[in-house]
């Protein structure tokens, strides 16, 4: 398709009898080129901007055509219309909602290389004293990348929603942590928490999780001797997705394709090192953490003569710091910013959760940036 500046020197060089009366299509015919710094039909901005991402606004954000600007309100403060050095209200308090991105590393055994995972949470915090705890999540999508690509399936993605629930409604309790201020921060932790995937929790996860057991301490998940020529399936296997595979899909493009069943169990947990706080007042928090992960691969399908290469489980890069990083959303449900981004209160309505899910990987991309490596004594 011609842009409208194209067809406009076309139609000059051809003269008077080139185009009729010099006409030229509307904008709503012209193909819109993101990144060209012209805001077109079908782009909420095109500006080299952190509040703009891939021509559209990030939530929390405005935008004109000339300039973005972070939101004040419900939570935030700043200078001015523009809410320049915009920060929270509160020093350490992490009360209100928050958009999460856990990153954490694995290897693939084919080629040994680095695979870098993020999770997406929705979390709301109730925090008094030092001490907070989780009053509503979602777990809102993985997305991984390296040697090959992983993505949860639709299916997948929908039931992760109503699992693993962190909130005051889990059997194990709201998830937990701190944030204390410290001389020139605030010191962040979040407890150690265990999450299932394709397996009932009351079997493969520990009773209490305070104990911190290790995963090789814990029931051996479910297994088949050959995930690529199984037909039938332990019957601890549950099939979370509604896909008739027993385990949760996710689909592998990259130097092999194909889609695998698959059951899971990891836990991670996070603290700030002493020696690095967090800046008190931030909208934006990254505190390092541990992590561990254990997979069954049940069934490979969609996969050709090449399915051996997607069967191997992930290993936890041991040797690298993950790291979870939380995006300040808003106080409360009905404030400004707040409502830019969640829907729905969380959990009454799935499609309105889908949205919020979308507008949460928007606001924290997934990062491929060179991971930190693991302090030597660790």
């Amino acid at each position: 398709m011609l842009r409208r500046s194209a067809l406009g020197a076309l139609c000059f060089a051809l003269g008077p009898l080139g185009c009729a009366a010099d006409s030229v299509p509307p904008d709503r015919d012209i193909e819109p080129e993101c990144g060209n710094g012209v805001l077109e039909s079908g782009e909420q901005c095109d500006l080299a901007s952190e509040g703009c991402r891939d021509c559209g606004v990030v939530p929390g954000w405005r935008c004109t055509s000339a300039s973005c600007a972070r939101v004040c309100g419900d939570g935030v403060v700043g200078a001015g219309e523009s809410c320049d050095g915009a920060r929270r209200d509160s020093d350490c308090d992490l009360t209100g909602y928050w958009a999460v991105r856990e990153t954490d590393y694995t290897r693939d055994t084919v080629l040994n290389g680095l695979q870098i995972s993020s999770t997406w949470q929705l979390y709301r915090f109730e925090q008094t004293g030092d001490s907070f705890a989780v009053t509503e999540q979602m777990e809102c999508g993985i997305h991984v990348t390296g040697s090959v690509t992983v993505d949860g399936s639709a299916g997948t993605l929908r039931t992760l929603l109503t699992r693993n629930r962190m909130d005051a409604k889990s059997k194990h309790g709201a998830r937990r942590g701190t944030s204390t201020a410290v001389t020139n921060g605030c010191q962040v932790t979040f407890d150690r928490w265990y999450k299932a995937r394709g397996v009932s929790e009351d079997a493969f996860l520990p009773a209490d999780f305070a104990t911190k057991p290790a995963l090789t301490d814990l029931p051996p998940l479910p297994s088949v001797p050959d995930s690529v020529t199984a037909k039938t399936f332990p019957k601890e296997a549950e099939d979370w997705d509604g896909d008739g595979i027993p385990g949760v899909a996710y689909r592998i493009t990259g130097f092999a394709n194909g889609v695998r069943n698959t059951v899971q169990r990891d836990w991670r947990e996070f603290a700030t090192f002493p020696s690095a706080p967090v800046p008190a007042r931030a909208l934006a928090l990254t505190i390092p953490g541990t992590f561990d992960l254990q997979e069954s691969v049940l069934k490979a399908t969609e996969c050709g003569g090449l399915c051996s290469l997607i069967v191997t489980p992930a290993n936890p890069a041991r040797d690298v710091v993950a790291r979870m990083s939380l995006s300040f959303i808003g106080k409360t449900l009905d404030g400004v910013r707040t409502r830019g981004i969640v829907a729905r209160t969380p959990r009454e309505s799935l499609e309105d959760d889908l949205a919020t899910c979308a507008r949460v990987r928007q606001m924290l991309p997934h990062d491929t940036s060179a991971p930190t490596p693991l302090p030597k004594g660790s």
